[in-house]
């Protein structure tokens, strides 16, 4: 009798072991999984691991307030960490709030690629996210400094991050407004009023219509462009001009690129280069300005090869101030639908958009001249899609960027009549 406890205490120590091994292969492939979630999505694990939790947890109420608030909050936190055409469209909007409300103390928490977009010329306080650096201590720092500011209310652009929204409630702003999918209470939980999206209307009346929960009277005419080039920018503008650029040509700019992993939504190189020995035929002394970073170097590089005449590479002018400033020189803008789309058009700079996966029924580009050209009718297309959160990494078609294809140079050069100003078109 005095063997069967060693034998008990021999098979409770294996279930232990059993179970402890259990959990580590659950542990580790919940780890592998969150982590093939953010490498897939470009996100930091942190991010994708709050994700997780906070969908898994319960419900609760749905915040379907989408009446405007009784009164304009003296301290308003901004929040736009990505999206650089996204910053451009609500950069006009808050340009707009703060004629009407002049008084208003606006802060912006914003990414590296928003926070120059979102503050330049500006007296906005910033706030800065940044996904490379993100950890528990920045995240509380940031945490910190948000609540020292005492914000009344939180205008949240982001179109569908959950962890996000859950770091703004922790904050302690007592009225925060968002948007709402279709059915996904995990982010209204976190939200006071919220704002159902609207299929048939473009991302710019989406994002006017959350502002106008603010300030019922903003109104849909685009303003002018707010930022402008500082003394020291435009003294290095006139040199960079000076030793690339003949006063006497006609300066064309093409945006050849795109987001980074999303190659699927640019037009072939040929057509550009095509669309460029067209306008040249018409444009005896055209110049074409090649916008980019330096990872569409290559692409910029092929295209040089490729085209007969001159062109010129404006990618890495390092600062968005200094993009604007070779923007607003040039005639003409042809881009790929990026950020640089919208700022062009958003500038007042003539510019075409050129669509495939993304519908210009919402992205299309916002200006006095500015069109687009989106010719596919493939059964894929549009496959991006902000308002249901359905964001492909890849192209799904049999033949790649098939709906970008479809886009003819002469659509194209019928584009550009309508928006350019000049006779050089006739």
């Amino acid at each position: 009798m005095g063997q069967r406890p060693q034998r008990t205490d021999r098979a409770l120590v294996a279930e232990k072991q059993r179970i402890v091994a259990v959990v580590k292969r659950r542990v580790l492939l919940a780890t592998a999984t969150v982590i093939s979630m953010a490498q897939r999505h470009n996100r930091p694990w942190l991010t994708a691991l709050w994700e997780g939790v906070l969908r898994r947890l319960p419900t609760g109420k749905s915040a379907e307030n989408a009446a405007p608030l009784g009164s304009i909050p003296n301290r308003l936190l901004v929040v736009k960490v990505h999206g650089m055409g996204d910053c451009v469209l609500i950069r006009l909007i808050l340009e707009q709030l703060k004629s009407h409300q002049p008084e208003i103390d606006i802060g912006v928490l914003a990414g590296a690629g928003t926070s120059e977009i979102l503050s330049l010329n500006s007296n906005f306080r910033i706030h800065k996210y940044s996904q490379k650096d993100l950890d528990v201590r920045s995240v509380l720092r940031t945490l910190r400094a948000i609540r020292r500011c005492n914000y009344e209310a939180v205008l949240n652009f982001e179109q569908v991050a959950i962890a996000g929204t859950a770091f703004l409630a922790a904050t302690g702003i007592p009225v925060r407004l968002g948007f709402l999918g279709r059915g996904d209470l995990s982010k209204a939980r976190f939200l006071t009023h919220g704002w159902q999206f609207e299929h048939d209307k473009s991302m710019w009346e989406t994002f006017l219509a959350l502002a106008r929960m603010v300030d019922p009277e903003l109104s849909a005419t685009v303003g002018q462009f707010p930022i402008r080039c500082g003394e020291l920018t435009k003294r290095w503008l006139s040199d960079w001009w000076a030793s690339r650029v003949d006063e006497a040509t006609t300066p064309v700019a093409f945006h050849i690129g795109s987001a980074l992993g999303m190659d699927f939504r640019r037009w072939p190189i040929e057509r550009f280069v095509r669309l460029a020995e067209e306008l040249r035929g018409r444009i005896p002394r055209l110049r074409v300005l090649l916008t980019g970073t330096e990872t569409e170097k290559e692409l910029i590089e092929r295209f040089s090869r490729e085209y007969s005449g001159q062109c010129i590479d404006a990618s890495s002018l390092c600062s968005i101030e200094r993009t604007i400033g070779v923007l607003g020189r040039c005639d003409l803008l042809v881009s790929n639908d990026t950020g640089i789309m919208h700022l062009g058009a958003a500038m007042g700079l003539p510019t075409v958009g050129l669509f495939g996966p993304n519908t210009p029924r919402h992205w299309a580009p916002i200006g006095p001249r500015s069109t687009y050209v989106y010719d596919t009718d493939v059964p894929c297309s549009p496959c991006i899609d902000n308002y249901r959160n359905r964001l492909p990494t890849a192209c799904a078609n049999a033949v790649k960027s098939r709906c970008m294809y479809d886009i003819s140079v002469d659509s194209v050069l019928a584009a550009v009549t309508r928006v350019v100003a000049h006779d050089w078109m006739s």
